[in-house]
C-alpha cells in the first residue's frame, strides 16, 4: 500500500532559444488539437463543409484565450488587474480560469453561427441585457453587503461591469440559440478532452490540488511553495494532499466518452441541448463537490466560504449547472431532428 506519492516533476519540459517551455503550455496546446480532432470528425461524419469548421475553430480558440485570461483578472482579482489593465495582456505571466474559458467559447460559437446563419444580432435586445445586467450587477453588490455585512470582494463598479457582460453573453445565446445550442452540442465533447489534458498541465505544474488526505494516493507537491506553508496560513503543513486535478481529469475523460457514446450511438443529437446539458451538469456538478476539497486559489476565497459558504469556483459553476438542468429539460420535453450547422 502506498503511503503517500512525492510529486517532483520539473514544470519545464525543455528550453528554446533562451525560453523555457512548460508542460502546462505543451498540454493546454494538445488539449486544443484534441479537441479540433474530435469536432472536425463529427463534421465530417454529418458531411458538413470544411469551411464551416475551420470557422469554428478559430472563432472558439480566440474565444477560448480571452475567456479564460479575463474570467481569471475579472473573477478572481478585479481590483488589481483593472487598476493594472496591461497586466491583462500578459498571459505569460499565468493565470487562466476555466469558467472565462467556457463563457469566450460560447460567444465565440455565437460569433461563428451569426456568420454562418448570416444573422443580424438585435441591438435592441442586446441593449436591454446589457442594461439589465448592469442594473443587476449593481444589485448584487448591494444585497451581498447587506446580507453578510462585510465589503463585497467586488466594487460597485466592477460588479455593474461583470453583470453588463453576462447580460451581454446570454443575449448573444438568446439570439442565435437555434445554431449555437446544436452546436455546442457537439463541442462540447471535444472540450472535455481538451479539459483533462489541461487539468494534468496544472499536475505538471504542481498548482490547483486539493487539502491534506490521509488516502494512499495522497501527492506530496514539493515543488509549490505553498505546500509547505503551514495550515493555518493557507498552506498544507507539507501533507499529502489530494491530487484533484487527477480527480477532474478522470471525470472529464468519462463525459468525453459518454459524449461520444451519445452522438453516435443514439439519437441524442437530434435533440437539441440534451448532450450538452448533460455534460454540462457532469463537468461544473463535479466541479462545485470537489471545490470542497480544493485549495482556494485566492484568500479572498476564504471570507467567501465564511459569509456564504461556497467559493469563487462554487459560485462560477452554479449557473452552469442550472443552465445544463434546464437544457435537459428543454431537450427531453420536445422533438428536434434539424441538422446542425
Amino acid at each position: 500500500m502506498l503511503s503517500f506519492i512525492t510529486w517532483d516533476i520539473d514544470p519545464e519540459a525543455f528550453s528554446l532559444f533562451g525560453r523555457e517551455i512548460r508542460w502546462y503550455g505543451i498540454l493546454w496546446a494538445a488539449g486544443v488539437f484534441c479537441t479540433s480532432l474530435v469536432i472536425q470528425r463529427m463534421y465530417k461524419y454529418e458531411k458538413l463543409p470544411d469551411k464551416w469548421f475551420d470557422s469554428l475553430f478559430m472563432h472558439v480558440l480566440i474565444g477560448l484565450i480571452i475567456g479564460a485570461r479575463l474570467g481569471h483578472c475579472l473573477f478572481y482579482d478585479p481590483v488589481y488587474y483593472l487598476s493594472n489593465p496591461l497586466k491583462i495582456l500578459m498571459v505569460w505571466e499565468g493565470g487562466l480560469a476555466s469558467h472565462g474559458g467556457a463563457i469566450g467559447m460560447t460567444i465565440g460559437v455565437c460569433l461563428y453561427s451569426l456568420r454562418i446563419t448570416k444573422e443580424k444580432l438585435n441591438w435592441k435586445h442586446l441593449g436591454i441585457s446589457a442594461l439589465l445586467g448592469l442594473v443587476l450587477g449593481f444589485a448584487a453588490y448591494y444585497i451581498y453587503g447587506a446580507l453578510t455585512g462585510s465589503e463585497p470582494m467586488l466594487g460597485g463598479g466592477e460588479a455593474g461591469f461583470m453583470g453588463l457582460l453576462i447580460g451581454i453573453c446570454v443575449s448573444m445565446v438568446y439570439t442565435t440559440r437555434a445554431n449555437t445550442i446544436k452546436t455546442l452540442d457537439r463541442l462540447v465533447v471535444g472540450v472535455a478532452i481538451g479539459a483533462a489534458s489541461i487539468r494534468l498541465g496544472n499536475l505538471m505544474n504542481s498548482e490547483i490540488y486539493g487539502g491534506p488526505t490521509d488516502l494512499p494516493w495522497g501527492f506530496r507537491f514539493i515543488r509549490d511553495r505553498q505546500w509547505h506553508l503551514p495550515i493555518n496560513q493557507g498552506g498544507s503543513g507539507e501533507l499529502p494532499c489530494h491530487p484533484t486535478q487527477i480527480y477532474e481529469a478522470l471525470i472529464y475523460l468519462f463525459i468525453f466518452g459518454l459524449g461520444l457514446f451519445l452522438f453516435y450511438k443514439t439519437t441524442a443529437k437530434n435533440k437539441t441541448g440534451l448532450i450538452l446539458g448533460i455534460s454540462l451538469i457532469g463537468i461544473f456538478l463535479s466541479r462545485y463537490c470537489i471545490e470542497y476539497i480544493k485549495n482556494v486559489q485566492e484568500t479572498f476565497e476564504l471570507t467567501m466560504i465564511d459569509t456564504i459558504g461556497i467559493n469563487m469556483g462554487q459560485l462560477l459553476s452554479l449557473p452552469f449547472i442550472l443552465w445544463g438542468m434546464w437544457l435537459v429539460w428543454s431537450a427531453i420535453s420536445k422533438k428536434d431532428n434539424v441538422s446542425s450547422k
